[in-house]
């Protein structure tokens, strides 16, 4: 097999995936629930396997799967609705807090400078259009949530399959490879599989590890709507890079409102929340799996949010960790090979 075959299968595979992302959204959630189901749970049905047969195995996980689901979405969901009702009622306390602070600082009112006073006068007119279209905007976001339910379904029925049939598909897909070759790209599949394994299961520990460490800390703190703020930090921590940045704005917006030192606590909380996450959590469930330098990961991250928006910035990453595999398991493994045949026939000719 020449060496260009597999880095043109490795093109066209990565230019699928963008056609699957840009055209075949749905598809896409549907696939990436499924794999996110079958990483998960793999781990837990291998060991039950030893006990039971595989189909109870399968079973067993997802009775448990959704059994943690339900209690998590039963016992945060009413809090985080009573917490969302609240930090609603409190915006209005807020927009008169900050015209005040506007007027005594002299940056609204007679007393201002004119430019200033026109420029905040105009974002303050402009903030009901600006409330509106942010509503219209959740609105629009949770109407994509409950349209996307039946593909979020259909994952998990492909998950269930996935996890049942798994050796018998991965046995039947080495047969497509020539015999000669067939080795190669077994070792291909297992390190990319042990790369998506890898990465989705450090992305969802670490983002469990910041959402609690927030919930606990902003609790203990005294912060307005910590149950909120805590999951929504969690969730924003599976988008690498700017979620936690993300999860910053609303966290430090609550506190500021509050008092100054509890703003300055809060940041320290999600500093040192994000340093463990990023140097023990991400690098040993995470780093050692990718394989990436972190620079790399940035340039890879941008370049997939550029091309594909969300979901490109969520899938660079292992995408780029699948390529590295690659490279290694069909060029630098080729090269050593050659290496050594190259020595070895130095060696018979030599007297």
């Amino acid at each position: 097999m020449s060496a260009r075959v597999p880095l043109l299968t490795i093109a066209g595979a990565l230019v699928a995936l963008y056609l699957l992302l840009a055209l075949l959204g749905q598809l896409v959630l549907t696939l990436v629930v499924a794999g996110a189901v079958y990483y998960l749970l793999a781990p837990v049905v291998t060991a039950l396997e030893r006990r039971v047969p595989r189909l109870a195995a399968v079973a067993a996980s997802y009775v448990v799967l959704l059994a943690a689901v339900t209690i998590a979405l039963a016992s945060l969901g009413p809090r985080v609705y009573a917490q969302l009702d609240e930090l609603a009622a409190d915006l209005p306390g807020y927009a008169e807090r900050v015209e005040s602070w506007l007027l005594d600082h002299d940056l609204a009112g007679e007393g201002a400078d004119p430019r200033i006073r026109d420029a905040v006068e105009s974002l303050v007119d402009r903030g009901d259009q600006i409330a509106l279209e942010a509503v219209k905007g959740l609105l629009s976001t949770l109407g994509g949530v409950f349209s996307s339910l039946f593909a979020i379904v259909l994952g998990l029925v492909a998950g269930f399959y996935l996890l049942l049939s798994a050796p018998e598909l991965a046995t039947a897909a080495a047969r497509w490879f020539p015999p000669g070759h067939r080795d190669r790209w077994a070792r291909f599949g297992a390190g990319a599989s042990a790369v998506l394994a890898g990465y989705l299961r450090a992305r969802v520990l670490a983002s469990v590890f910041v959402g609690v460490s927030y919930g606990l800390a902003f609790t203990l703190l005294g912060v307005n709507e910590p149950i909120l703020l805590g999951v929504l930090g969690g969730v924003l921590n599976l988008v690498p890079l700017v979620g936690p940045l993300l999860a910053a704005i609303p966290a430090l917006g609550v506190a500021i409102f509050q008092s100054w030192s509890l703003t300055l606590a809060v940041l320290v909380v999600m500093v040192i929340a994000q340093q463990i996450e990023s140097a023990v959590v991400a690098p040993h469930f995470e780093g050692r799996y990718l394989g990436l330098p972190p620079a790399v990961i940035v340039i890879v991250a941008a370049a997939g949010a550029a091309l594909a928006g969300l979901p490109g910035l969520v899938l660079a990453t292992p995408a780029a960790g699948i390529v590295r595999v690659a490279l290694h398991v069909f060029y630098r493994e080729r090269w050593g090979e050659a290496a050594n045949r190259g020595a070895e026939q130095d060696g018979v000719s030599s007297p």
